[in-house]
């Protein structure tokens, strides 16, 4: 079902970026200038040197006992791209595509690309919010990860999520 799904996500992609290939061959200078420019706003949202402010969910992960260790952050960053996250931040941190995880030297919190994060651990995701709250629930998946851990995971979904922190 993952595979059937993400085929016809690359399905709707392809043919998006072939109708825009097709707008800007056949358009004017100014219709270029604004698909590149929208373009670079969408690049600069991924590489996390914007803000980025929109639907999406609005998660805490609770670890009184210290269970939760880098593994299961670094899977619920996986399962919300693979949802559609357009921006995610963890505590402070903005996650990008170089970002790492890790558990503190002491055991107490973990560690998101050198900023140590304590518990409990706040995760803002920017995406369409039911498909990004069905991908941490499903069996298996990290809601149930962090509960057999555990811990505990609280997720909202909300009209409007920032994402203010920068790379």
């Amino acid at each position: 079902d993952d595979l059937t799904e993400r085929q016809t996500r690359l399905e709707i992609e392809q043919r998006a970026l072939e109708a825009t290939r097709d707008r800007l061959l056949s358009g004017s200078e100014e219709q270029r200038l604004a698909v590149a420019r929208a373009r670079a706003d969408a690049l600069a949202i991924l590489a996390g040197t914007v803000p980025a402010t929109g639907p999406g969910i609005r998660m805490t992960i609770t670890d009184r006992d210290g269970v939760i260790d880098y593994t299961i952050l670094l899977d619920t960053v996986q399962e919300l791209r693979d949802a559609g996250a357009e921006a995610l931040q963890i505590g402070e941190v903005r996650v990008v595509a170089s970002t790492w995880f890790d558990d503190a030297p002491d055991g107490i919190g973990l560690v998101v690309s050198g900023t140590r994060i304590a518990p409990p651990y706040t995760i803002l995701a920017v995406g369409e919010p039911a498909t990004l709250a069905t991908a941490l629930d499903i069996p298996g998946g990290v809601a149930d990860t962090v509960r057999t851990a555990g811990g505990r995971i609280v997720g909202t979904q909300e009209e409007s999520v920032p994402v203010s922190a920068l790379q």
